[in-house]
C-alpha cells in the first residue's frame, strides 16, 4: 500500500487548474493520504469560501483515500469547522502510524520553527496582506531561479526543525518524525527526520511511504 504525505499546498483563489490536476493525479495514485498541514490558507481565503470553491472537487478523492488531516499554522483548528469531514476521516494536531516496527510521528512543524503569524498577535488583515506580498515574491523568485529558489528560501531544516526534534523528542532506532511547514522536502535517515516540502508555484515536493517496508521517499517534480 502506498501512503501519500503532502503539506503546504496553501490552496486559495484564484483556482489553479494545473495545481488541481497535479493533486488529483498523486491522490489517485495513492492508497491512503496524510495531509500534513496548511492544506488551505486562511490568511488568503475563508474556510467557507474554500469549501465552496472549485477546490472542493478534490474532496471526494480525499474521502475515498480516508485522508488524515493534520492542522497547520495557516489552517489552525479554530479556522475551520465540522465540514472538515467532507474531505478527511480524522482531524488532529499530530498523528502516529506504525509500519514494519517503525513508528512515524506526523505534525505540521510550526512548533519547530515559529513564524511571525505564530509569534506575534497580528490581526487578520495584516496577515492577509503580508501573505499576498509573500506569495507574490516567492512565486516570482521560483519562476526566475527554479529549484535554487526553493533551496535559498526554504532550506531551514538543519537550522531549526532538526535541532528542535533532537532537543525535544527521543530519537531512537524506530521513531521517525515527519513534518511540513518548512517548504523544503527532505528525507534524513540518519536523524530519522523527514519534511514533506510544499506544492507551490509550479514546483512540488511530497513523500510516499510503503506500508509494508516502511520505506519513505521524497518526490520532486514540476507541474507547470
Amino acid at each position: 500500500m502506498n501512503i501519500l504525505v503532502f503539506s503546504d499546498t496553501h490552496l486559495y483563489l484564484p483556482f489553479d487548474q494545473k495545481k488541481f490536476n497535479f493533486l488529483k493525479k498523486i491522490i489517485n495514485e495513492s492508497d491512503q493520504v496524510i495531509i500534513n498541514g496548511d492544506f488551505f490558507d486562511d490568511y488568503m481565503i475563508s474556510f467557507s469560501d474554500f469549501i465552496q470553491s472549485s477546490w472542493n472537487q478534490l474532496f471526494p478523492l480525499l474521502k475515498e483515500k480516508k485522508a488524515i488531516y493534520i492542522f497547520g499554522n495557516h489552517d489552525l483548528e479554530k479556522f475551520s469547522d465540522k465540514r472538515l469531514s467532507l474531505f478527511s476521516d480524522l482531524q488532529v494536531n499530530n498523528y502516529q502510524l506504525t509500519l514494519n516496527n517503525k513508528i512515524f510521528n506526523f505534525e505540521h512543524g510550526h512548533k519547530t520553527r515559529p513564524t511571525p503569524d505564530t509569534k506575534f498577535n497580528l490581526d487578520w488583515k495584516t496577515k492577509h496582506y503580508g501573505m499576498v506580498i509573500v506569495h507574490l515574491i516567492r512565486y516570482l523568485f521560483t519562476k526566475m531561479f527554479a529549484k535554487s529558489a526553493v533551496i535559498i528560501m526554504y532550506g531551514r531544516n538543519n537550522n531549526g526543525s532538526k535541532q528542535y526534534m533532537k532537543t525535544n523528542y527521543q530519537i531512537n532506532n524506530n521513531h521517525y518524525y515527519v513534518i511540513g511547514h518548512n517548504h523544503f522536502g527532505e528525507v534524513d535517515e540518519k536523524n530519522h527526520f523527514a519534511c514533506s516540502g510544499a506544492i507551490l508555484y509550479g514546483f512540488a515536493q511530497y513523500l510516499t511511504i510503503d506500508s509494508i517496508s516502511g520505506e519513505i521517499k521524497l518526490h520532486e517534480e514540476w507541474y507547470e
